[in-house]
């Protein structure tokens, strides 16, 4: 590609239309050869040629879009003398390109704006002036409506400008003197705006108002103004959106234009930028004057508007989000209202509050039939917050006096969670439903706020809720969608209530339980069986009503709700297992019915078999292998079908996964020994009986599905949850398991097999009996891994590296739980050192983490064991060297605070020879690169030998050299 210093104009044009015209592949070489030629100091010349009349408008707008980069970039090229210079030439383009194309004229603007910005020192009336030249209607040429245009652009691009341009002024003295013009600024957008308040609006008239509004907007949000001076220019944005809704309601329209709705909604937003400024809460009389305007002026408009389907939903929601923001800018303000004497202050009180009830209580559905009662949930949450938060006195009275409302509210949210039925819901997509499903889980969380105000209270509302579904249900049998959002709003503050509650729940579950589901809405049905799991807890306590939950959670498991069943079934099991003792084998029967149909989803049938493990452990022992029979053995079956057959294939996997996964949901739950001091010395485990017959198939599984790591995960976690439930029973099948494990080991070293092996050290290295075994399954394990990692070339690591963190990190776990095992001599700890700190010199973030931890536990354990501390004598110094590697230039540097602990631990255990070390490491030049001179590196070892405790400290001197190693800029808080 030729030098873009000497590239000539064709050539550039002819690169321009390729960029604009082409595919994705050929835009990418241009656009980076364009990206230079834009940088390159010969753009101050061409960006000129290239806006010359007769040009194409892509090579125009290219030439715009140069100028502008140019200026925010690199205004140090710009030699003082040739300013004013620039400035006309600005100046002339953009009354060359008034007429259009907008595009380029945009980007003209622009550069204006940044010319201003970094001229206001030298030209310090820039804003003023241009203002004047524009308002004055001073180009000759240019229509009015093409000038004031323009003036709007300028003034609108001024202080994103100011964020953005490279500039050697500070942001906060350049935003300070960007801030004396706001005045200016506003005061102009208001004159234009009133002028305009007595014409008719036509498109072009529409278009420049929504521009002026958006100058307020980004000079309020982007240098801000203090809300004393924003209050006349409120009453005028106040004015424009009546005068956009109210015409086309009076005249019978009915539906505000696009235009209109622009305008209002821009109104609206500009208003939200000036009531939540940062310092605003300093002016709280001005803040309740500007609150009392926005009732006053728009609240008509919300009592117009309080209806579904309507057609002018955008600008509601906008007024709705004002409302909102200026409460929870305002809350101190707006919480005095509730104690104060001042009565204008309590009416604002009092409006807002019926206003943000309004919107919670919108009526329709969300989101399709309204879309603002979401925005009013989080005043919910804040007004309890704030209440809760007060000294104890006014904590009291305010508490008193919110009650009512949050009463009122409650019965406001069953409503609101009602779903949509079978005639609406045609009308509904599959994101709509999903947003309706987030937005019910938000009504959930504010019951909960609810009843933090109103306590036990919120139930007898509930339940008053509940009796008045039940007779519109009696009188219209397909009104379902009332009865199912008050059993929704019972589960939702489930938690807060144990056994001792005697009124309400009783009465719910006896209506839970006397429901005709089979004439209803299946989604009722599955929220009743959500709720039955929910209550288990006040299940255990009050038992006589288990046998309907029961009930009707076995109607569940046969219907299409059959997750929910599942779900409410696993609670119950493990909330209430010894209250189901009468009932667990009708329960069983149950469960094993509705497996052998084969209708419920494989994710449910694993979910099942958690209470089946459950109920089986109820069951005397002489009748559990006739359900192991039943309910296990096709699982073992099938799978030794598939390893018989040798079979592959993705749906072999499938099957394998799910009936390795039923499996192992099974050995967590089943466990006969309920009582440690029942517990039957002679009783063997279940587990045992199916794993003594079955470990055969676990070592096919692993030698079958040998590359398929989701498989061996599989299989490895059906034999951990029997280890972790069973303990010290499991031990007549350890020796098997230590077979299946070496075995997988002379297969594939992996992840799975290496957490299993931890699991089962960490458990029985403790028995006495078993420590040998757990001895010899160390070194097996560390073996093992050292025979992957020295077959696996050194700049293959990264291919092993999920292996790499599960072996450090499963070692990390056993020297921390198991320090015992460090007192073998025969391990080899220097290669384990060496393999550590090949993998801190690795990219991915799991093994640094790992081999840090690791490296970090074996230094703090090192001096009690001697031949530890000689490891330690001849590897520290290289130890300190790979840190200061990784730290330097080899990790990613959001990781290199990792290293902190490893540096801590040896100046702990080794203070004396980590001096020594470090000096000596970064004594090396140009080490750990040649970008720190050595006076840097000596201030570093210095403080880094210094911190013995201060973790944080230590990452931040870290973080610091990782910074001037690799010749990066130091991050600076942002100037605010």
């Amino acid at each position: 590609m030729e030098n873009v210093e000497t590239i000539d104009i064709a050539r550039l044009e002819e690169a321009v239309v390729v960029f604009y015209r082409s595919n994705s592949q050929d835009q990418a070489i241009t656009h980076e050869w364009l990206t230079k030629a834009e940088a390159s100091p010969q753009a101050w010349q061409f960006a000129w040629q290239l806006m010359q009349l007769g040009k194409s408008q892509e090579v125009q707008f290219f030439g715009a879009i140069t100028l502008h980069s140019k200026l925010m970039k690199y205004w140090h090229e710009v030699p003082a003398q040739n300013r004013e210079e620039l400035k006309q030439k600005i100046l002339e383009t953009i009354v060359q390109f008034a007429a259009g194309p907008k595009l380029v004229l945009n980007r003209l603007c622009l550069s204006l704006s940044a010319y201003i910005v970094h001229m206001l020192e030298e030209w310090p009336c820039a804003i003023e002036e241009v203002i004047e030249t524009f308002q004055s209607q001073r180009m000759p040429n240019v229509s009015p409506d093409a000038q004031l245009w323009i003036m709007l652009e300028v003034l609108l691009g001024i202080p994103e400008e100011a964020q953005v341009i490279h500039t050697s002024v500070k942001r906060v003295t350049l935003r300070g003197e960007i801030g004396k013009r706001v005045p200016l600024v506003l005061q102009t957008i208001e004159s234009f705006l009133k002028q305009q308040m007595g014409n008719e609006w036509d498109t072009e008239a529409y278009s420049n108002m929504t521009r002026a509004v958006k100058c307020v907007n980004v000079w309020i949000r982007n240098i801000g103004y203090c809300i004393e001076g924003c209050v006349s220019i409120c009453a005028v944005l106040l004015e424009v959106v009546k005068k956009c809704y109210w015409p086309c309601i009076r005249s019978g329209v009915g539906c505000m234009s696009a235009d209109e709705n622009e305008l209002a909604e821009t109104c609206l937003s500009a208003m939200v930028s000036i009531i939540v400024q940062p310092d605003c809460h300093n002016y709280p009389k001005t803040a309740a004057v500007l609150i009392k305007m926005f009732l006053d002026s728009l609240c008509d408009i919300t009592r117009v508007e309080w209806k579904r389907d309507n057609d002018n939903e955008d600008i509601i929601v906008h007024i709705y989000m004002l409302f909102v923001a200026a409460v929870e800018r305002h809350s101190g303000l707006f919480l005095s209202g509730i104690t104060t004497t001042d009565p204008e202050l309590s009416e604002i009180w009092s409006r807002m509050v019926h206003e943000i009830l309004q919107c919670t209580d919108k009526p329709g559905i969300y989101p399709v039939e309204e879309s603002c009662s979401t925005m009013a949930l989080a005043f919910w949450y804040m007004l309890q917050g704030d209440v809760f938060a007060m000294p104890d006195e006014q904590k009291h009275k305010c508490w008193e006096h919110i009650k009512p409302l949050y009463a009122h509210l409650t019965t406001v949210l069953v409503r609101k969670s009602e779903q949509p039925d079978e005639s609406s819901i045609d009308k509904w997509n599959s994101d709509d439903l999903e947003c309706f499903r987030c937005y019910r889980q938000d009504i959930s969380d504010t019951f909960m706020y609810c009843y933090d105000v109103l306590g036990d209270y919120i139930l007898e509302i509930l339940a008053a809720m509940l009796d008045e579904a039940i007779v519109e249900l009696q009188a219209h049998p397909t009104h379902w969608t009332k009865l199912e959002a008050c059993i929704y709003s019972f589960q939702s503050v489930a938690e807060h209530f144990g056994g001792e509650e005697s009124r309400q729940i009783p009465k719910l579950m006896r209506v839970l339980s006397d429901i005709p589901y089979e004439k209803l809405n299946e989604k009722l049905l599955g929220t009743a069986l959500e709720t039955i799991g929910s209550y288990c807890t006040w299940l255990m306590d009050n038992p006589s009503y288990i046998p309907p939950a029961i009930d009707l959670l076995v109607r569940g498991l046969n219907s299409t709700m059959s997750a929910q069943a599942t779900l409410g079934l696993k609670e119950l099991c493990r909330d209430c297992q010894m209250q189901l003792k009468p009932y667990a084998e009708p329960l069983l029967d149950a469960c094993q019915a509705t497996l052998v149909t084969g209708r419920m989803k494989n994710s449910d049938s694993v979910r099942l078999m958690f209470s089946i493990g459950k109920l089986m452990s109820l069951l005397p022992p002489e009748k559990i292998p006739k359900y192991l029979d039943i309910i296990v053995s096709p699982c073992f079956e099938e799978l030794q079908s598939i390893c018989q057959a040798g079979s592959t294939t993705p749906a072999a996997r499938i099957r394998t996964i799910f009936r390795l996964n039923m499996i192992s949901t099974l050995f967590s739950s089943l466990n006969t020994d309920l009582d440690d001091e029942l517990k039957d010395a002679h009783n063997v485990q279940p587990v045992l009986l199916v794993m003594e017959k079955t470990m055969p198939i676990f070592r096919r599984i692993a030698e079958v599905w040998v590359e398929e790591i989701d498989v061996l995960e599989a299989a490895c976690s059906a034999l951990k949850h029997a280890i972790v439930n069973l303990r010290s029973s499991f031990k007549p099948m350890l020796q098997d398991l230590c077979y299946f494990i070496v075995a997988s080991f002379q297969t594939r070293c992996c992840a799975p097999t290496l957490e299993i092996s931890k699991t089962a050290i960490v458990i029985f290295f403790w028995e006495e009996n078993c420590r040998p075994m757990m001895q010899q399954l160390l070194l097996e394990f560390i073996q093992h891994s050292f025979k992957l990692f020295e077959n696996t070339p050194q700049q293959n690591f990264s291919n092993i590296s999920d292996t790499m963190e599960m072996f450090f990190s499963c070692l990390t776990q056993i020297v921390k739980k198991v320090p015992q095992v460090l007192e073998d001599k025969t391990i080899a700890y220097d290669r384990l050192i060496y393999y550590a700190q090949r993998a801190m010199l690795l990219p991915e973030n799991g093994p640094i983490r790992a081999s840090t931890q690791f490296v970090t536990q074996f230094v703090m354990q090192s001096r009690n064991h001697a031949h530890m501390t000689e490891v330690m004598l001849a590897s520290g110094e290289q130890i300190l060297q790979t840190a200061m590697i990784c730290v330097g230039y080899m990790t990613p540097r959001q990781q290199v605070e990792k290293f902190a602990d490893v540096f801590l631990s040896i100046n702990k255990k080794y203070p004396a020879e980590m001096a020594v070390w470090l000096k000596n490491v970064m004594s090396v030049p140009n080490f750990p690169t040649e970008l720190i001179s050595e006076s840097e590196k000596l201030r570093y070892v210095s403080l880094i030998i210094k911190i013995k405790v201060n973790k944080r400290l230590l990452q931040q001197h870290l973080g610091e050299l990782a910074v001037k190693t690799r010749g990066l800029v130091p991050i600076q808080s942002p100037v605010n």
